[in-house]
């Protein structure tokens, strides 16, 4: 049998994610009486990435991150293949809008509700696959305690009070400059009781599913898988891929929305929990039953 020595170090060695850090003496029958000890090193899991990066995986419960080939598939999906088939579909997205009539926006928008959480079931077949579970991407258990529900609900209350006065400042200058916000947003607001109650859950879908593929897993597996040491590039990355899904709402919108896309991902690093991003969204598009805009 080879020995399995392995060279002293008095810092260790390093063989992949592995650093070699401790020592220990063992016993072995295999070799000569004049050699009755053998000196090997055992090897523990340190961290050698960046300390930044570290502390990232370590508040946002990433430690065990396995990088899969589903991951690869679920950026591109997110950052490519869903913005790309939603500014695609039409030259014109608000003409489009005021042509539906009501049973084929009924039609739009529970597909839109089918194919979010055909996408959420994505995210979450990657997330077990990549050792983290829904944890990893903010997600805290429901079964928390309750004052820290209201300090999530406190969050989200005072990021969207925030939100609307910077944003509505923002659209008031772009209307001086030529840029008006259509005001679409109405178009897509059904008039009857059912269709109503069909919003309420598309608030609801939206409010989860989108801040789940948007802030939740596209902006900590940038961050993981390039071991980025900052959230510069996964903020704009997921603000201009939210707003590209958004695409029916013009230029305006498009401007408009890229910057609120942005304002969440902040949310998102602020709090450490995607809950406050999931609070504030649904009372966004709920709202809009009440204040069209």
């Amino acid at each position: 049998m080879p020995a399995c020595r392995l060279a002293n170090g008095a810092d260790g060695v390093i063989i992949g994610d592995l650093k070699i850090t401790e020592s220990v003496t063992l016993q072995g029958d295999h070799m000569h009486d004049s050699e009755p000890y053998e000196r090997i090193n055992v090897y523990s899991t340190e961290p050698t990435g960046s300390p930044a990066v570290e502390q990232f995986k370590q508040d946002y419960d990433n430690t065990g991150f396995r990088r899969s080939r589903l991951t690869w598939g679920m950026l591109f999906l997110v950052l490519i293949f869903y913005p790309v088939i939603s500014v695609g579909f039409t030259d014109d997205p608000t003409e489009m809008l005021r042509n539906l009539d009501q049973s084929m926006l009924m039609i739009l928008l529970v597909s839109t509700i089918l194919m979010q959480w055909f996408f959420f079931l994505l995210v979450f077949g990657a997330v077990y696959r990549e050792n983290t579970g829904l944890a990893g991407l903010g997600l805290t258990p429901l079964r928390r305690t309750g004052w820290i529900w209201l300090l999530y609900f406190g969050w989200a209350m005072a990021f969207l009070l925030a939100a609307n006065l910077i944003l509505s400042g923002l659209a008031w200058s772009l209307a001086q400059v030529g840029l008006p916000m259509p005001g679409e947003i109405g178009l897509l607001i059904p008039t009857d009781p059912t269709g109503r109650v069909v919003w309420v859950l598309v608030s609801i879908t939206a409010g989860y599913c989108e801040e789940v593929l948007f802030r939740g897993y596209l902006m900590t597996r940038l961050r993981l898988v390039f071991n980025l040491k900052s959230w510069v590039l996964p903020v704009i990355l997921s603000g201009l891929a939210f707003v590209a899904c958004h695409a029916y709402q013009g230029w305006p919108g498009f401007i408009v929305l890229s910057v609120y896309g942005m304002m969440f991902a902040i949310l998102y690093v602020r709090t450490k929990s995607l809950w406050p991003c999931v609070i504030a969204h649904f009372f966004q598009d709920f709202s809009a039953l009440f204040f069209p805009q």
